[in-house]
């Protein structure tokens, strides 16, 4: 990359993680910071109204899309945003339904493919940057618990009454949407997460040639910590078991940086999420992994424990400045190797 090319970021996942790290990036890119950001969003989510619309119109689930995409939209699109953000109340075939997953849908049925459909609603929205579905089809998880009981289905496995061990597909080995492999090889920068281990970022690392795209990239990869277990499908787990399934799903080697939130949360709004069975997720064993970990302030300041977008943004895009992905350091100054951290 030379100092007028734009940086190209991928940023990998599904669910309410991703589109966090899209919108700091997109203010930074309104900002007028040179960036090429695409989002390769996971398709395997059955549940809500992007599941009634797969089992009734087929084609891939349009929520996380739609999420994406809203994150990337421009205010100044804000009726488009209005509408595409709209959910239906009350009773009816209606109900529950989100009017931008119904227009993507009727996009790709006019257009004949969810690419072009993303693409159009994103011209729509004004966003900065491409959404692209991980595989052109909806696929289907498949899970087992640690005490080995199977379960079907990304929205039940994602509310499994114990933790998960791991997950696959079925039919195994989905082929990617055209240029997904592609866009994770250009990629200066890859921002694995933040977002549900099992149901968000594995159903896109384990499409066909994902994980090893991604472990051969010359660009940073980063891992963002998730801040809170989630109730049944990580709960108990550490930072670090969270990466040894990485390991186990994708193989070694995915990742060079671990983005960690520095900052004390307290106890009073950790408190409702204990009441669920959800708690802060442990860092113990991180000094024994071989990924770098940076911990700098990246959560919000009040409400639901959240990462705050322009913290995010701001630390990944200090991050992307590594003078070389191999030396696995931002520099001597920010970051420790095999487990230490610092504030960039």
């Amino acid at each position: 990359m030379t100092s007028s090319s734009p940086l190209r970021i991928a940023v990998v996942g599904g669910g309410n993680g991703i589109p966090t790290v899209l919108r700091g990036l997109a203010d930074e890119a309104r900002a007028g910071r040179r960036l090429e950001i695409a989002a390769i969003v996971a398709t395997a989510d059955d549940g809500g109204s992007s599941g009634r619309i797969r089992r009734e119109r087929g084609g891939v689930p349009a929520g996380d899309l739609r999420n994406c995409l809203l994150a990337l939209g421009d205010a100044s699109a804000a009726p488009w945003g209005t509408l595409f953000a709209h959910r239906y109340e009350g009773a009816g075939a209606l109900a529950g339904h989100s009017l931008g997953n119904l227009m993507l849908m009727a996009l790709a049925e006019r257009t004949g493919s969810w690419i072009e459909a993303v693409a159009e609603a994103g011209r729509y929205l004004g966003a900065r940057g491409r959404v692209l579905p991980a595989t052109p089809v909806g696929l289907a998880l498949e899970g087992e618990t640690v005490d080995g009981e199977r379960i079907s289905g990304e929205s039940r496995i994602g509310a499994a009454p114990k933790a998960i061990r791991r997950v696959w597909f079925d039919p195994s080995d989905p082929a990617p949407t055209e240029g997904v492999i592609e866009t994770l090889s250009q990629a200066n920068l890859i921002v694995l997460g933040p977002g549900s281990l099992f149901t968000s970022l594995l159903p896109v690392l384990l499409i066909r040639g994902v994980a090893e795209a991604v472990r051969q990239s010359r660009g940073l990869r980063v891992l963002v910590g998730n801040l809170m277990t989630q109730p049944g499908e990580t709960i108990g787990m550490s930072l670090a078991e969270h990466l040894g399934v990485l390991d186990a799903h994708a193989g070694p080697g995915l990742v060079d940086v671990v983005l960690l939130n520095g900052a004390p949360i307290d106890e009073a709004r950790v408190r409702p999420y204990r009441d669920q069975g959800a708690e802060l997720v442990s860092r113990e064993g991180l000094a024994a992994r071989r990924e770098a970990t940076v911990s700098v302030p990246l959560v919000n300041d009040a409400g639901k424990i959240r990462h705050e977008p322009a913290r995010l943004a701001g630390a990944l895009l200090r991050l992307s400045s590594a003078p070389r992905r191999a030396q696995v350091r931002i520099s001597a100054a920010t970051v420790s190797p095999r487990g230490g951290t610092a504030n960039p």
